[in-house]
């Protein structure tokens, strides 16, 4: 038997369970029973206690919700309302497992519409304001230590480049690789990659729980929390996937948008110049692999500054939401 052909009635259920299900004439419902028994709703009331529904009777296919008229909200909402005071329509899904369902004039049927409503979770603003607190000094001494370091390598780099066939063949050895500067200069080199570390994982702590107030505001986003801030770390999509997560977290027309844009430029440049610093020692010489890493420099203390300030930037913007639910 197709469902095409299936009378309405109850049968047993096709989800596997021990009991019978309703099907309508076009969809399975949600009511079941005990097989011969009373009819049982898979959902109980706000205060805990089931719900007693009208028993299916059969009732004719459901129009299509796309072309139907909106759906209204009745005064008393379907699930404690009469079936005769409820007439035909789509209503809130009292299941909350679509955004609508259709009610027949005196039963809830199997067709729905739409996904169900986000449950809401609360803007926690001071907890991002805590982390920004850290991870705006983090960042600009992450800036300084990444381009001290990236400058300081620039002998190291240019050793390995001339001496790359002789590595290769077994004539030279890393224990002849020069050493690297010495002093304070050498001091911020040894610890930059910690402290790089330490800063990225902070970072993105505050960039889950900013997207997460965003998502929680209202704030239209093309990924999940979790997802855009997994973004940074995923290769290839973390060239522009991160930069469509961070400014989903400020509003379309908000003001100084162009900030995150100018922040992730200088973040990408850094990091061509970082990536592009062997190949030019092989190339070019030592002169141009300076050239380069005082360029990635340059662009990394950029990028740190910059990323503070949006940092800032969408931080006391969530806070103005904040306050604005305060006061509606």
């Amino acid at each position: 038997m197709t469902e095409s052909t299936r009378a309405p009635g109850w049968y047993p259920d096709p989800w596997g369970t021990e009991h019978e299900r309703y099907f309508d004439g076009a969809a399975w419902a949600r009511e079941t029973r005990p097989v011969g028994g009373v009819a049982v709703v898979g959902a109980d009331g706000a205060d805990g206690a089931e719900r007693s529904w009208p028993a299916p009777v059969g009732a004719a296919a459901a129009p299509s919700a796309a072309g139907a008229a909106p759906v209204s909200t009745p005064a008393v909402p379907v699930a404690d309302a009469s079936a005769a005071t409820i007439p035909a329509g789509w209503h809130p899904d009292p299941w909350r497992l679509a955004a609508v369902r259709w009610w027949d004039g005196a039963q809830w049927t199997g067709h729905v519409s739409g996904p169900p409503a986000a449950s809401a979770r609360p803007i926690d603003v001071p907890a991002e304001r805590a982390l920004a607190r850290w991870v705006r000094p983090g960042l600009m001494v992450a800036g300084v230590t990444s381009a001290v370091s990236q400058v300081g390598s620039v002998d190291q780099v240019q050793w390995v480049a001339d001496h790359w066939d002789g590595l290769m063949k077994g004539r030279v050895t890393t224990a002849q690789l020069p050493t690297g500067p010495t002093g304070i200069v050498g001091a911020i080199s040894q610890v930059s990659s910690v402290v790089g570390i330490a800063v990225v994982v902070l970072f993105l702590v505050w960039f889950y729980r900013s997207a997460t107030n965003a998502w929680a505001a209202g704030l239209p986003a093309r990924r999940s929390p979790l997802l855009a801030t997994l973004s940074f770390i995923i290769p290839i999509l973390n060239l522009w996937w991160p930069l469509q997560s961070t400014l989903d977290l400020v509003r379309a027309d908000a003001p100084k948008r162009n900030l995150i844009r100018w922040w992730w430029v200088s973040w990408l440049l850094a990091g061509l110049c970082g990536l592009a610093a062997v190949p030019i020692a092989f190339t070019y010489g030592k002169d141009a692999t300076r050239v380069v890493a005082a360029v990635g420099a340059v662009a990394i203390l950029t990028a740190g500054v910059l990323a503070g300030a949006m940092v800032e930037y969408v931080t006391r913007a969530h806070e103005q939401f904040s306050v604005a639910d305060a006061t509606t």
